[in-house]
C-alpha cells in the first residue's frame, strides 16, 4: 500500500485528482474539420447537401494552430496567414479562379489538352502544401443567416444601424445626402482604392439606400432600385443592373447605383464572421486578414 505524502495530499483537489508536480498540462487541440462541425452545429440554419461551402485544399484532420478568416485567400493572404502562425484559412469567395474551386481544373479555358500546368495555379498550391495549410469555403451558410451578415457589416463600417429601415436589414433611410457624397463616404470609410463606380447624377439627393452585397442579378436589381434612391452594391454585369439604372436616370427618374466591388462590398461581413467564430472556437487564435480592394487607378 502507498500512502501520500503531506505535499501529495496538498494538492489532491476536490474531485480527487492529484496533480503531479512539475506535470505539464496539455493544451486542447481542434482539428480544421471539428471546426467545421462546431460552425454547422451553431450556424443556425439547414445545411445544404448541394453547396459551396466545402474543403478546397489541404488535409481536414490537421490540428489547428489558428485560423484566418478572409474574403479571398489571395497569395498576400496566405502568406499573412503563415506569417501570423495560422495554418487553416476560411475563405468566403473561391481560392482557384473559377467556380469550381479546383485546385487540379481539367483542360480548359482557352488551354490545349496537352498544355502544361499553369504557373500561377502552381505556385500557389505549392504553397499551400509547403505550409501545411488547410483552405476552407465558408459562403453560402453565412449569407443564410438572418440578419444579413454581409449588409450587417457594411452597416456596421457606416455607422448605418440606426437608420435600418423596419424589419430589412438591407434597406436604409439616411438623412439627406447627394450621390456624390454617398459614394466618397463609403469610400472612406471601407477603404476603396479604385474599384468603385457610379451611375446617375451625382447631385441627385439620397435618403433612401438599399445593400446588393456580393454579386447582384439582374432581377434583385430590378426589384429593388423603383423604391430606393440609391442601390450600394458589390458587382453587377454592366449589360444588366447598370445598363436598368442607366436608362432610369434617362428615364427622368432620380437614381443611382454605386458599385463597391465585391470583395470590398463582402469584407465587413467576413470580419464579423471572425468575430462570431471567437464565440466558439476557444483552441485557437482566430484572426481577420482583409484581402483589400484589388483595383487601382491611374492619376
Amino acid at each position: 500500500m502507498s500512502f501520500l505524502s503531506r505535499r501529495e495530499f496538498a494538492v489532491v483537489g476536490a474531485g480527487g485528482v492529484l496533480v503531479v508536480p512539475g506535470a505539464i498540462a496539455q493544451t486542447p487541440t481542434v482539428t480544421a474539420s471539428g471546426v467545421v462541425d462546431r460552425i454547422r452545429a451553431n450556424i443556425g440554419v439547414d445545411w445544404k447537401a448541394d453547396t459551396v461551402d466545402t474543403f478546397k485544399v489541404g488535409d481536414p484532420s490537421t490540428a489547428v494552430k489558428g485560423i484566418v478568416v478572409t474574403t479571398m485567400a489571395t497569395m498576400d493572404v496566405l502568406k499573412k496567414a503563415v506569417a501570423a502562425g495560422a495554418n487553416f484559412v476560411i475563405t468566403s469567395e473561391p481560392t482557384f479562379y473559377s467556380k469550381a474551386d479546383n485546385p487540379n481544373p481539367p483542360p480548359g479555358r482557352g488551354q490545349a489538352a496537352n498544355a502544361p500546368p499553369d504557373a500561377v495555379l502552381t505556385a500557389k498550391k505549392d504553397f499551400i502544401q509547403k505550409n501545411g495549410l488547410v483552405v476552407w469555403r465558408f459562403s453560402d451558410h453565412w449569407r443564410l443567416r438572418t440578419p444579413d451578415p454581409l449588409a450587417a457589416g457594411i452597416s456596421n463600417s457606416m455607422a448605418w444601424d440606426k437608420y435600418r429601415a423596419t424589419g430589412d436589414a438591407t434597406h436604409f433611410e439616411l438623412p439627406s445626402t447627394t450621390l456624390a457624397a454617398l459614394a466618397a463616404n463609403l469610400k472612406l470609410k471601407l477603404g476603396v482604392r479604385g474599384g468603385m463606380r457610379v451611375v446617375g447624377d451625382p447631385k441627385t439627393e439620397i435618403k433612401k439606400v438599399a445593400l446588393l452585397t456580393g454579386t447582384t442579378a439582374l432581377a434583385a436589381s430590378v426589384k429593388t432600385l423603383p423604391g430606393v434612391d440609391a442601390i450600394v452594391a458589390g458587382e453587377v454585369r454592366e449589360w444588366e443592373s447598370v445598363e436598368y439604372a442607366q436608362d432610369a436616370v434617362t428615364a427622368g427618374l432620380k437614381r443611382g447605383m454605386i458599385l463597391l466591388g465585391r470583395v470590398v462590398s463582402e469584407e465587413p461581413g467576413m470580419k464579423l464572421c471572425a468575430d462570431w467564430l471567437h464565440t466558439i472556437v476557444h483552441e485557437a487564435p482566430v484572426t481577420f486578414i482583409g484581402t483589400g480592394d484589388p483595383y487601382w487607378r491611374p492619376a
